[in-house]
This record gives C-alpha cells, sequence and structure tokens, in this order.
C-alpha cells in the first residue's frame, strides 16, 4: 500500500509532458521539405523553440506537438532571400502572447554602416516593408533589437 503510494507521489512530481506527449516524431523530419504556405503563423513547439508555421514545424522538424505564437523573447521572419533589384522586403516581428514592446530594425551592411533604420512602438505582432532598391548587390544583416533585452539578426542577400 505504502509502495504504491509512493509510485504514485513520484508519478505526479513528473510533468505531464514527459509522461503522456512524444514531442519530436524523428520519421517525420524532413528538412527538404517544401512548405507551400508562405504565410508566417508562428507556432511554439513543445521543445520550446518557435517555428514559423505549422507546416514547418511539423513536416520538416517533426513537432507534433505545438500551441500558436512565439515561445519566448522575440522572433523575427522576412522575405524574400535573396532580394532582386528592385524588390520589397516584408519583415515580421513577433513577441509571445500578452507581450507588448519596442524594436528598432535596422539593415546594415558587412562594414556596419546602416542602411535602414524602423523604430516600431508598443506592439505585439506587426509586418513592416523595406524598399531596398537603393542597395547595392552584397551580403547585409536585418537587425531586430527590442526594449525587452532580446535581439535577433538574420543575414540576406541583395543581387
Amino acid at each position: 500500500m505504502k509502495l504504491t503510494a509512493l509510485i504514485a507521489l513520484l508519478l505526479l512530481k513528473l510533468p505531464l509532458q514527459a509522461q503522456f506527449i512524444q514531442c519530436i516524431d524523428s520519421g517525420r523530419v524532413n528538412p527538404m521539405f517544401q512548405c507551400n504556405d508562405a504565410y508566417y503563423n508562428p507556432v511554439c513547439g513543445c521543445n520550446g523553440i518557435t517555428y514559423r508555421n505549422q507546416c514547418d514545424a511539423y513536416n520538416v522538424h517533426g513537432v507534433i506537438n505545438w500551441r500558436g505564437g512565439v515561445c519566448s523573447g522575440m522572433d523575427m521572419d522576412f522575405f524574400p532571400n535573396p532580394i532582386g533589384p528592385s524588390s520589397l522586403m516584408t519583415v515580421n516581428l513577433s513577441f509571445p502572447e500578452f507581450v507588448y514592446a519596442n524594436a528598432d530594425i535596422k539593415i546594415v551592411d558587412m562594414y556596419g554602416k546602416v542602411w535602414e533604420q524602423r523604430i516600431l512602438n508598443n506592439f505585439n505582432r506587426n509586418s513592416i516593408q523595406f524598399d531596398l532598391s537603393s542597395l547595392m548587390t552584397g551580403v547585409y544583416l536585418l537587425v531586430a533589437v527590442s526594449n525587452q533585452n532580446t535581439f535577433v539578426i538574420r543575414k540576406f542577400a541583395k543581387y
């Protein structure tokens, strides 16, 4: 009787996720899978990683359990990459649910020169566009820094 009670108590102390839910199906992992859904709708995988959308989480990374939104910090997504001579770049920024913050977004060349900058105030999710027709051919960094002490850096090419 005491042994059964002890085992039940130990099982209750384990996280429910560890007891009942598998997180990654290794048989589903396919880095070459092409998601046709270009829509940015971040999901937080059961492994604590933010994915671009459900298709990316499930078909590319094999995640079988997730919830909507960003896991923590700030997430940034952009397209297209590479960028053509007269293309617009769309940048999407998201914070976790119920978190509103400010962000400073910069496009910086490899020498540290800032070519474009935008400041966004008090938002949870935002999409902005940059006209990059004035940029020369090369490799650039897209840098986003928030007032929540988080930052994201992504590399892109202009041809």
